[in-house]
């Protein structure tokens, strides 16, 4: 179906939004979590879009997916069981499958139709990971998931929708969950999450920065932009170890990048980790006097 000049428009807030020219939409369903969409963007091309937000494009998707997944393994000792939650096209689990330390990674998304489409419309970005046989994919509720997990984790990756109230993903930005992903965590084990935007939110970053500082010793804060998000976009790290990712220089990256991953990075090499961990004054100063606690009865959220 070919819509021409259609377009997708996405709100930042009540007052500001972004505006995608929609080429063709390949599918569009209401499942019974959110509405999932594959749409060809005119400037972007194929894009998967949920609950009204571009989640990644097939141009830029890497940008977001290797500042995800790869600080948090390389600053890691020997990560060999990792835990995804969310990340429904694959490209999380394709990332985390390259580095050669791992051995198990477990998968867990809400919603069989986002691995649907992703296994018939998204193969740029799973590359046929949800076949390796390391992989192991769980449809399940991610609270639900952690509250009754039995086995700990080196790892654990959070790729989620963001924290729309009402939505499935907001009380997994909270105190409460980052808690429980705790006590499932090995003793020198991290984790990362999606963070939302800095542009667009940044009493939202900020929020789920503080909220993880509150539980884990160590934690670090990444930015980057995102050509396809029209803004920054904002990345917390953390662990209970002495190591700081933006202790990590340039040499020390570009070193394990060789030794530990099979395959091609497009975007992140010992340069980019100094970039991504560069953060500027007014984002700096914002992370160190942020005070607010996100909890389940008092959440914090993205304004649209």
């Amino acid at each position: 179906m070919t819509f021409g000049w259609s377009w997708h428009i996405e709100w930042q807030s009540a007052y500001e939004f972004h505006g995608h020219q929609i080429d063709q939409v390949l599918e569009d369903v209401t499942t019974e979590f959110q509405r999932v969409m594959v749409a060809k963007l005119t400037r972007f091309g194929k894009s998967l879009i949920i609950d009204g937000k571009v989640q990644s494009t097939v141009t830029d998707e890497y940008i977001y997916h290797e500042a995800l997944v790869h600080p948090l393994l390389l600053s890691l000792e020997n990560p060999k069981e990792v835990l995804i939650l969310g990340g429904g096209e694959g490209a999380t689990l394709r990332e985390v499958l390259k580095h050669n330390s791992v051995s198990k990674a477990v998968m867990v998304d809400i919603d069989q139709a986002v691995i649907d489409f992703a296994k018939k419309h998204l193969v740029e970005w799973h590359s046929g990971a949800f076949d390796n046989p390391r992989a192991k994919i769980v449809i399940d509720d991610a609270l639900h998931y952690i509250q009754n997990a039995q086995e700990k984790y080196d790892a654990i990756v959070l790729d989620l929708t963001d924290p729309i109230m009402g939505n499935s993903s907001y009380k997994l930005y909270t105190k409460e969950f980052y808690e429980k992903l705790n006590k499932i965590l090995n003793k020198d084990g991290g984790v990362v999450t999606q963070a939302t935007s800095p542009s667009f939110s940044l009493d939202t970053f900020s929020g789920i920065y503080n909220t993880m500082k509150s539980v884990f010793r160590n934690v670090s804060a990444s930015i980057t932009y995102v050509p396809s998000f029209d803004g920054l976009w904002g990345f917390v790290y953390a662990s209970n170890n002495k190591i700081s990712l933006n202790e990590l220089n340039a040499k020390a990256i570009d070193s394990l990048i060789a030794q530990r991953i099979n395959g091609k990075l497009r975007f992140y090499d010992g340069e980019t980790h100094t970039m991504l961990f560069s953060l500027p004054k007014n984002i700096r100063d914002r992370l160190s006097s942020e005070t607010r606690i996100s909890t389940e009865s008092n959440p914090v959220t993205v304004p649209a």
